[in-house]
């Protein structure tokens, strides 16, 4: 017998001798393992669709900078036409002096009272366009507008402090434009029928006594000098005219004891603001485009004195606070419908997510978590393309677009993990209604709250329905008929 049959025959006995190979012992935790356990998974399921909620933090950081982009260019457009305008009707400055001492030969100190008309009226007919910078788009205005004014002489004096004696050559009347590069033609004023002179508050000359009575404000100020007040005995009537452009927003500030306005404009999405909205508007009416509004602010609701020594006339400016204001600001702005949309977005990948997971239990095929990981990608991404696209065609045809992009990708991907094309067009009748609410909740704000709670016990109770024979411990799977 040769050597090697020796040591095949030795090698043949060992193996006889040590019997069949030992069997790993069986894991006790792996009944709970995601592959085999439905609870675990659905676990895992929720706490990726929460990670997946952070891409969509990165989109709202493109978002705002977008924003930003859309502020820069209304910034540039506005260094050739003007801003926001904020104007001021007529008020009336009278300077005086007053003796220190009890001589009227001791020194004297110079001062000026500002009294505002008892009555006030502003007309103002806004023709709004629209011009683009880049890919944005800016609404801009050209306004004509007209102010009365109507002053008391006889109460011009009883303003003026104890002891003080008025000077009437160097009384002024002052209007405000809060951005002068957006004046297009002269101030027409008039004082009871005779033209007044306007020029900058800041080139006004010192009067006789050298000094100059100019108010303070944060808008820049003209004004003109009114004479015969000393001896004039009829109401004092001003009539002014001012045409301006600008960008964004429109507002007059109560001029007068008792202010009235009234705006016209072919613009059809105003967003009316300031201290006090609209007394009647209407928009858009009757098949006519643009929009009418006129409002009374009277002297009790103004919050001003109608005279006096420490006026600021930035008080009757103040934005939001008692201004008469109006925006011209585009039906639906792309960066607040998105952002309005990413405020519900850990909420309708949760939902996909949940309709995948029932995709799984319902079906012999199994989703690993990095397909959950793509899909969630894939929605974050749709937000970006809704973004994109609504800068460029409107936000109605971007959401179009987008969503239509996402379900198809998401549903032919379920096709391919699911081996089925029943699953892709189950993926596809969901996700098409889930991205329908998606679209109901960015246009219905004031329902929104409801909507999304509808849907969301909606979810719960369907997915309830759909794992009610899922043995959720792993140890047996019974699986509802697909």
């Amino acid at each position: 017998m040769s050597a090697a049959s020796i040591c095949k025959e030795a090698s043949m006995s060992e193996t006889q001798m040590a019997g069949p190979p030992a069997t790993p012992p069986p894991n006790p935790l792996a009944q709970f393992l995601p592959q085999r356990s439905a609870g675990l998974k659905l676990l895992l399921v929720c706490a990726l669709a929460l990670l997946m909620a952070i891409p969509a933090l990165f989109v709202f950081g493109v978002v705002q900078d977008r924003r930003m982009g859309a502020d820069r260019a209304l910034e540039q457009i506005s260094d050739s036409i003007g801003g926001r305008q904020s104007l001021l009707g007529p008020v009336l400055v009278l300077p005086y002096a007053k003796a220190v001492g009890p001589l009227t030969s001791d020194r004297q100190v110079f001062g000026h009272v500002i009294v505002f008309a008892e009555t006030g009226d502003a007309k103002a007919n806004i023709d709004v366009s629209e011009r683009r910078r880049g890919i944005h788009s800016i609404p801009v205005f050209d306004a004509s507008v007209s102010f009365r004014a109507k002053f008391d002489p006889a109460k011009l004096r009883d303003s003026l402090p104890e002891g003080a004696e008025p000077i009437w050559d160097d009384a002024r009347l002052y209007l405000g434009v809060s951005d002068m590069r957006g004046i297009r033609e002269a101030f027409l004023v008039t004082a009871n029928g005779k033209d007044v002179s306007m020029e900058p508050a800041l080139q006004t000359a010192p009067g006789q006594n050298g000094y100059t009575p100019v108010p303070r404000a944060d808008i820049r100020l003209a004004g003109g000098r009114i004479e015969g007040l000393e001896t004039e005995t009829r109401p004092l009537e001003i009539a002014a005219r001012i045409r301006i452009t600008g960008a964004d927003r429109f507002a007059i500030g109560p001029f007068a004891k008792d202010t009235s306005m009234t705006l016209t404009s072919n613009w059809n999405d105003p967003s009316f603001q300031g201290g006090k909205l609209p007394d009647r508007h209407n928009v858009g009416e009757k098949g006519v485009d643009g929009f009418t509004a006129s409002w009374r602010v009277p002297y009790l609701a103004r919050g001003i004195p109608g005279a006096g020594t420490n006026i600021d006339l930035s008080e009757v400016n103040a934005p939001g606070w008692r201004d008469m204001a109006v925006r011209f600001i585009k039906q639906v702005s792309p960066y607040q419908s998105v952002e309005r949309a990413l405020k519900y977005a850990a909420m309708f990948i949760g939902f996909v997510f949940l309709a995948w997971f029932l995709f799984e239990v319902t079906s012999r095929a199994r989703a690993h978590p990095a397909q959950y990981v793509l899909v969630g990608l894939a929605q974050s991404i749709f937000y970006i393309l809704l973004l994109a696209f609504s800068e460029r065609i409107g936000f109605d045809a971007a959401f179009v677009i987008a969503a239509t992009m996402t379900v198809g990708l998401i549903s032919a991907y379920a096709t391919s993990v699911f081996r089925s094309r029943k699953y892709g067009l189950r993926a596809l009748g969901i996700l098409t209604g889930i991205y329908s609410l998606i679209y109901v909740l960015m246009r219905a704000e004031s329902q929104a709250l409801l909507a999304g709670a509808l849907a969301s016990f909606a979810a719960i109770a369907l997915t309830m329905y759909m794992t009610r024979n899922i043995d959720w411990y792993g140890s047996r799977v019974s699986r509802t008929p697909a």
